[in-house]
């Protein structure tokens, strides 16, 4: 499954791709949590969890699939419940 990860806002408004991988690249155990990561921003933005962001703050789009796959937006607001999932999805084989 590929996941690209794009990042915009923040002080100067910056726009900007993070992360892009395919989980069938990733080690067995590492493709595991991020796939536990996505069910986690799933459940939370189902929820409405992202909230309204903040001026300064960070927002995430996360395209999982590869086209029409599915989108997440999520701010990088540390209080959220998307906030440890998303540090996941940044760092897939740490």
């Amino acid at each position: 499954m590929r996941v690209r990860i794009e990042r915009s806002g923040g002080f100067a408004g910056i726009e900007e791709a993070v992360g892009e991988y395919d989980t069938d690249d990733l080690p067995e155990q590492e493709a595991a949590k991020v796939y536990e990561a996505l069910s986690a921003i799933d459940a939370a933005t189902a929820e409405g969890a992202s909230g309204e962001v903040g001026a300064d703050l960070m927002t995430y789009r996360i395209i999982v699939g590869n086209g029409a796959g599915r989108v997440y937006t999520v701010s990088d607001d540390p209080s959220s419940k998307a906030a440890d999932p998303l540090a996941v999805l940044l760092r897939p084989s740490a």
